[in-house]
């Protein structure tokens, strides 16, 4: 019993993204009108919306697509060092019964904070809100025809950062929470996905997925390479806005990160699954700083 509890609660919600939707909920709220009450209380209805699809994800990857099924050679997506949620199913755990009822009741929870705030400041949010919501059938759908970042960084990126300004302002910027949603979706999705899916690609390759973060693997391009090359776009990207005075300039604080992911890139190789938990907390440091950057220097 303990220990589905503990996977009901802890690992099909995998809140080691908080962070990275968390933080790019906040900084919308923070270029919109600050972090009021409201914004704290969107932050609750979108960590629930993104505990939900991750759950729903768990079910789909199951039952849909088959990729954290067993195929006959045994093959599945494996448990990562950050996340076990693809094997709660798969290890008899819990059923997909359960994990759909774990699923729906984070999409109900979610929309007591989304409905107060619909309420008292502007109604857009629950379209935003049900859009969150259905991302992740988007994602699950999308790693078969070539949109599997782009779905994750679509729900991390814009959608939270506009839920974030429409909570403290019915009249947000929301072309600027556009632009400053890129950095932290490119990180969590175009770069992190290569990172998450180099473990399960052979065994998902076969079962006909199509999308960057498998091609990475199955053309031998280096995995170091690769995510360099995305947090240098990242880098750039955020000098940019900081010149076009869309951030603070203290957001730069976030390149503080770089030393830690290099270092992790270095011995990656050397211990996958240990130093890939540390290089998931450098990543997640990311977004806070950037965050922090702002709120200090904004």
């Amino acid at each position: 019993m303990k220990e589905k509890i503990k996977a009901h609660l802890l690992t099909l919600p995998r809140w080691f993204a908080a962070p990275f939707f968390g933080g790019s909920l906040l900084i919308g709220a923070v270029l919109a009108d600050g972090l009021s009450a409201n914004a704290w209380i969107a932050l609750i209805g979108g960590l629930l919306i993104m505990a939900g699809g991750h759950s729903f994800n768990t079910l789909l990857d199951f039952e849909w697509s088959g990729l954290d099924k067993p195929d006959e050679a045994g093959m599945r997506s494996i448990e990562k060092g950050y996340t076990a949620g693809q094997s709660v199913i798969a290890i008899g755990l819990l059923s997909s019964r359960e994990v759909a009822i774990n699923a729906i009741s984070w999409y109900v929870l979610a929309l007591v904070p989304i409905l107060y705030l619909a309420i008292n400041v502007t109604w857009i949010l629950l379209p935003l809100a049900i859009a969150g919501m259905l991302i992740t059938f988007w994602y699950a759908w999308g790693k078969f025809n070539w949109t599997h970042e782009t779905a994750l960084a679509v729900g991390v990126g814009p959608i939270a950062v506009l839920i974030g300004m429409f909570s403290v302002n019915p009249n947000p910027p929301w072309v600027i929470g556009l632009m400053v949603s890129v950095p932290v979706a490119v990180i969590l999705c175009y770069l992190g996905l290569a990172f998450d899916e180099y473990p399960d690609a052979e065994a998902n390759l076969k079962k006909g997925v199509k999308s960057l973060a498998y091609k990475v693997w199955e053309y031998g391009i280096s995995l170091e390479w690769y995510i360099m090359s995305w947090f240098l776009f990242v880098l750039l990207y955020q000098v940019f806005l900081i010149n076009m005075g869309i951030l603070a300039p203290m957001t730069a604080i976030s390149f503080f990160t770089f030393p830690g992911i290099i270092a992790c890139l270095v011995f990656l190789k050397a211990n996958f699954k240990k130093v890939g938990r540390v290089l998931v907390i450098v990543a997640a440091l990311y977004p806070i700083l950037l965050l922090v950057g702002q709120i200090i220097g904004g």
